[in-house]
């Protein structure tokens, strides 16, 4: 009889031979044999400040001493003090809030605002996008693998998605491995269908989803045409903008704790998670005033949401990100990243594109079982990396904001080593 958790089946480790966490410490995991590993995933993407940073853990035991649990029927000082501080960030458009769990559950929340508000059902969403766990975020979410069982909210369109680089306007030069999405206003026809659709369907449509760089979808980062564009469409029909930050939040996208406020969009509703309170389990819901009118007389409650401890650790997380102005350090060694990374990697042909912002960086291979091959390389040499994509052919990088220029520069080393290695067998 196994001694071994019986876990769902789906649950997968990402090794052949399973990682067994013992600790961490900054972009430092080390196994139960005394191995260690340079961190360049961040709990994907969730430990934006470092493992056990003694800040945030002092705030966390300090708050555990004097409550652990209430509820949002109750008012506690963390809460509202990371809310206060907040505020100041998001400044004064988005000022109504509401705490959850998850980013699945922001997201499902966010979409039941936007339908709520604009008495409509549908959400158009992207076929690349990733949005959560829940019935309505799988529902949301484009990519197959994802998505639930048996068929999800049938009120949910997906718009088509692809890289930028197949675009003519981005006269993209693969010798060149990379080039700036953000640097080009381009006329984004890629939304010509969006308006046609919404032209048939505008009626009944609450709001269009997306995140501002698509994750799990590849790290795919739309051109700064294509989010003029996309406001532009939503405020002539009326309908919701919401910017799923659940994965580009605070600071990873570099130059900004947002990355809608990097690209230079406003979203209505706003979802956030991960990186929010340094792995600690929190979610938040920031809207506009006239976004939450159509929740005014609803019920909703989320018995975990707000949690004071969790509370206190994104009070102390915004804090370091804030003082130690670690967005543009995110900016900075990201740049460093992907620049070296081209550099070293221009003669591979196997490597298609190299992108993203800030320390979200992704690689898309030209096979995924290549890419899953050097993922795995990587591990034996102590990089820990994801994988993304569609074709889950993108690696992808994305590390604790606290991530030096000689992690970054021992993250290329290892991992040019290994895609060397694997691509010379293929």
């Amino acid at each position: 009889m196994t001694t071994e958790p019986r876990l769902f089946p789906f649950v997968k480790q990402y090794y052949k031979k399973p990682l067994l966490v013992d600790r961490a410490k900054g972009c430092r995991i080390y196994d139960e044999s005394g191995n260690e590993y340079l961190d360049a995933y961040a709990g994907v993407a969730s430990v934006s400040v470092g493992h056990v940073n003694s800040r945030v853990n002092a705030r966390v035991i300090a708050q555990i001493g004097k409550v652990h649990h209430t509820t949002m029927i109750y008012r506690t000082r963390p809460m509202e003090e990371y809310l206060t501080a907040l505020q100041t960030v998001l400044g004064d458009r988005l000022t109504r809030h509401f705490f959850v769990n998850s980013g699945s559950e922001a997201v499902d929340f966010a979409c039941q605002t936007a339908r709520a508000r604009r008495n409509r059902p549908l959400i158009i969403s992207f076929s690349e996008g990733f949005h959560g766990g829940t019935y309505l975020g799988k529902s949301a979410t484009g990519l197959p693998a994802w998505q639930p069982a048996f068929g999800g909210d049938p009120n949910i369109h997906f718009h088509p998605i692809e890289p930028c680089r197949s675009c003519e306007e981005a006269k993209f030069d693969p010798r060149a491995k990379r080039f700036s999405p953000l640097s080009i206003d381009c006329s984004a026809h890629c939304l010509n269908d969006l308006e046609t659709i919404l032209h048939v369907r505008g009626g009944e449509t609450a709001a269009v989803l997306i995140e501002p760089v698509l994750g799990v979808g590849g790290i795919l980062t739309p051109s700064a045409g294509f989010f003029k564009r996309l406001t532009a469409i939503c405020r002539t029909n009326e309908i919701d903008l919401i910017c799923d930050e659940v994965q580009t939040g605070f600071g990873r996208c570099g130059g900004d704790l947002f990355a809608f406020r990097r690209i230079g969009f406003e979203p209505d509703i706003l979802c956030m998670a991960k990186g929010i309170a340094n792995g600690f389990p929190l979610g938040l819901v920031s809207a506009t005033e006239d976004a939450v009118r159509g929740m005014a007389d609803k019920l909703h409650f989320c018995t975990f949401g707000g949690n004071p401890v969790s509370c206190a650790a994104a009070d102390e997380t915004l804090k370091i990100l804030l003082e130690e102005r670690l967005a543009e350090h995110s900016a900075e060694i990201g740049e460093r990243l992907m620049k070296n990374l081209s550099d070293t990697l221009f003669d591979v042909d196997a490597v298609l594109e190299i992108r993203g912002l800030g320390l979200m960086i992704g690689i898309e291979m030209a096979d995924p079982a290549l890419a899953a091959n050097i993922h795995e390389n990587a591990y034996g040499r102590g990089l820990l990396i994801g994988l993304g994509g569609r074709r889950r052919n993108t690696l992808r990088i994305e590390p604790p904001l606290v991530f030096t220029a000689a992690d970054a520069d021992q993250t290329v080393d290892l991992l040019v080593a290994a895609i060397r290695e694997e691509t010379s067998r293929a």
